[in-house]
Parts: structure tokens; sequence; C-alpha cells
């Protein structure tokens, strides 16, 4: 398992989205790790990502979240790498590398940080999906 759990915030649905991707994270990591099959693990991992994006995106449109434009921007940021990613899909050691000293890291100070904003602001806001 290479991660177990992330912060939580006070957005309950944002904390399942992100448990969630953990679940992603891990299967795609124990392809790499097992020889399994990288390609399928990778893009229900990219697949998922991209979910958990837009509905964060979709209720920050919906409740005029302040601090859109940046946000929106990181996760455009993150999709891009992982799309380049997809290219190196034979190279597990680098696919090892971008999960443990990139994507991980990003991911807990994402959540940490702006996320952690934006789940403030949805309880704040009342917000509902």
């Amino acid at each position: 398992m290479l991660i177990e759990k992330v912060t939580t915030v006070t957005f309950e649905p944002m904390n399942q989205i992100h448990n969630n991707e953990l679940k992603y994270i891990n299967n795609l990591y124990s392809a790499i790790e097992n020889n399994g099959d990288v390609k399928k693990a990778y893009e229900e991992f990219l697949n998922d990502v991209k979910e958990h994006f837009s509905f964060e995106e979709k209720l920050m449109e919906k409740y005029n979240f302040f601090a859109i434009v940046p946000h929106k921007m990181e996760h455009n940021r993150i999709i891009n790498e992982l799309e380049e990613l997809k290219n190196k899909l034979n190279d597990t050691e680098y696919l090892k590398d971008y999960l443990t000293k990139a994507f991980i890291p990003w991911l807990e100070n994402h959540i940490n940080t702006i996320d952690t904003v934006t789940a403030g602001f949805f309880k704040m806001v009342n917000a509902t999906i």
C-alpha cells in the first residue's frame, strides 16, 4: 500500500472522494509492483482523478467559490501531467517515482491547503451535492 490516508476536511463529500482516490492510487501502485495490468489500473486512476476534479469544480461554480480560478488551474496542471504520463506506462520505475515523489506529495499538500479552504467555504455556505 502506497498511501493509507489523507487529512480530512470539513466537507464530508470531499473526504469520500479523496478516500476513494486512495484506492485507485494503491491499485495502480500494486499493479506496478506486482507486474499487473498497469495500463488498466492507470486508466481507472486517471478517470477517478478527472471525476474528482469535476465534482469539486462543479460545486465551486455552483456556489461561486472565490478562489475557483487558481483551484481549477492546479487541477488542469495535474491533469496535463497525468495525460503526459500515459506515454511512460512501460517505465514502471518512472511511474513509481512519479507517484511517490510528485503525485502523493502534491495530493497531500493540495488537500492540506486549497481543498481545506474550499471545504470550509462549502461548509460555510451549506453546500449540497
